[in-house]
C-alpha cells in the first residue's frame, strides 16, 4: 500500500528541496501537482552512476510491471462516495452511509477524520489543510479543521424544491495564472447548487457567494479544465463547459463527477450506464470503464492514475495508467551511509524515460545517484543525519508534470 502526497511546488533537485505545499495518500508517496516548476534533474536514458569515493558502487535496482486493470485499495465499506487527497498525504474518502470522511493510512488501515455528518458526498482541501465537504442530508457545505478534526459549517444552501441536497463540490480556484499574477477569485470554491439547478463561486471563507452558472438539471460535480474553463458535471446527461456562457461539451448517461488529467483529458463517472469515460480535450471519447457498480467518486494523482469508488460492493480500487511507486527498499553500508533502492511499477503501455532526483544539505550529502531505465528503478546512496529523505520520480519530456515523490524512512 503507498501513500500519496500532492505537491504545489516541482520535484526535488539534486541540490535543493523544492518547498511542498500539498500532500496526498497511497506507502509513502508524494504527488507532484499540476503546474509545478521542476528543478534541474539530469534524466538519462540508461542508467549511470555519480559517486564519491566514499561511496560504495551503485547499481540500479529492479522495477516491475503494474497490476493490469483495477486494484483494489480498500473494501467492506459501508458506502464510499466521493475521493480527494489531503495535504498530509493520504487519501480521503466520504462513506454516505455511515456519515463519515476517513483517511487511508500508509499501512493500508483506515482511520476516521470526523463523524456524525448527514450524507456526506463530495470533498475538497483547501490550500490551508481544512476539507470541504458536502453534506447532502443538511444541503450545507461543512469545514473539517486538519489538526483538531472539528466540524464546522462553512455555508448552508436553501433547498425548497424536495430533491436530494448539493452532492459534489470543487475545484479550489488557483491563486495565479500561467504569467504569475495574482487572481482575483485565487482560493473561491466552485460549488453545484444541485437541487436548484446554478452552480455558485464561493470565496475561501464560505461568505460570499457569486452565481456563475444556472439552467441545469442536476448540477452535481465540477472542474477546471486545462485552458481555465470550468466543467459541470449535469446528472440531466450532459457535460457543461462555462465560458463563461454554458456550452455542452458532451452528451453523457447521468454524469456525476468530472476530472481533467495533466495532459488535459476528461475522466467523467457516469451512473446511467456504471462506467468512467475518459474524453480528449474537445469531448470525444478515447476510453470507458464499464462494468463498475456505481461509481460514485473518482481522483487522479500526481502521475495521472485514476481512482475510484464502487458505491454498491463497498470498494475503491485504483489504475496504474503510468507508472506507480511502491514502498523502497533501505539498507546500510558499513561505511554508515544509506543506499535507497525506488521501486517503480510501470504501467505496460507507459514507456517514457523518468528521472530520480532528491535534494542535499548541511545535514545531507547525496554520494551517488542511478537513473531509472525502462527496466529498473534506479538507486541513491546517502549520508545524513536525518531520519528520512524525499525522493522524487519525475516523467521526462511531453510538458505534463507527471510525477510522484516519496517519503523514505531510514531509520526504524
Amino acid at each position: 500500500m503507498t501513500v500519496v502526497k500532492r505537491h504545489r511546488c516541482g520535484l526535488l533537485s539534486h541540490r535543493a528541496v523544492s518547498a511542498v505545499a500539498k500532500n496526498a495518500a497511497i506507502g509513502g508517496l508524494l504527488i507532484v501537482g499540476i503546474g509545478c516548476q521542476q528543478g534541474p534533474v539530469a534524466p538519462a536514458h540508461k542508467p549511470t552512476s555519480t559517486a564519491s569515493a566514499k561511496a560504495s558502487a551503485l547499481s540500479a535496482c529492479p522495477s516491475t510491471a503494474a497490476p493490469g486493470g483495477p486494484q483494489v485499495l480498500l473494501h467492506d465499506l459501508p458506502a464510499p462516495d466521493d475521493l480527494a487527497f489531503d495535504n498530509d498525504g493520504r487519501l480521503l474518502f466520504s462513506d454516505n452511509k455511515a456519515g463519515t470522511v476517513s483517511a487511508l493510512r500508509a499501512d493500508g488501515s483506515v482511520e476516521r477524520i470526523a463523524g456524525g455528518m448527514s450524507a456526506p458526498e463530495g470533498i475538497v482541501v483547501q490550500a490551508d489543510g481544512h476539507i470541504l465537504v458536502a453534506e447532502q442530508g443538511r444541503n450545507r457545505v461543512v469545514a473539517i479543521d486538519p489538526r483538531t478534526h472539528a466540524v464546522s459549517p462553512w455555508r448552508a444552501f436553501l433547498n425548497r424544491t424536495g430533491r436530494d441536497g448539493i452532492d459534489g463540490i470543487g475545484p479550489v480556484l488557483p491563486d495565479r495564472d500561467a504569467s504569475g499574477n495574482l487572481l482575483p477569485t485565487g482560493g473561491d470554491v466552485i460549488v453545484p447548487d444541485s437541487p436548484n439547478g446554478v452552480v455558485w463561486r464561493v470565496s475561501a471563507d464560505g461568505k460570499t457567494a457569486t452565481q456563475i452558472a444556472s439552467g441545469m438539471v442536476r448540477p452535481v460535480g465540477a472542474a477546471l479544465g486545462a485552458s481555465g474553463r470550468i466543467l459541470v458535471a449535469d446528472e440531466g446527461g450532459a457535460l457543461w463547459v462555462l465560458e463563461p456562457a454554458r456550452l455542452r461539451f458532451a452528451t453523457l448517461p447521468a454524469p456525476d463527477d468530472v476530472l481533467v488529467s495533466r495532459a488535459g483529458h476528461v475522466f467523467v463517472n457516469t451512473l446511467g450506464d456504471n462506467a468512467i469515460h475518459e474524453l480528449d480535450p474537445r469531448g470525444h471519447q478515447l476510453s470507458v470503464i464499464s462494468g463498475i457498480q456505481q461509481p460514485q467518486g473518482i481522483a487522479l494523482d500526481g502521475a495521472d492514475n485514476l481512482y475510484y469508488t464502487e458505491f454498491t460492493t463497498g470498494r475503491i480500487f485504483r489504475v496504474v495508467r503510468t507508472f506507480a511507486l511502491d514502498s523502497p527498499t533501505v539498507s546500510r553500508t558499513a561505511g554508515g551511509t544509506f543506499v535507497v533502492c525506488p521501486v517503480i511499477r510501470r504501467a505496460r503501455a507507459f514507456n517514457r524515460s523518468l528521472a530520480l532526483s532528491t535534494g542535499s544539505s548541511l545535514a545531507t550529502s547525496i554520494l551517488g545517484l542511478v537513473q531509472p531505465g525502462t527496466d529498473s528503478s534506479g538507486a541513491l546512496e546517502v549520508q545524513t543525519l536525518e531520519p528520512t529523505i524525499t525522493i522524487g520520480i519525475s516523467a521526462i519530456g511531453d510538458g505534463d508534470n507527471l510525477g510522484l515523490s516519496q517519503i523514505v524512512h531510514l531509520t526504524p
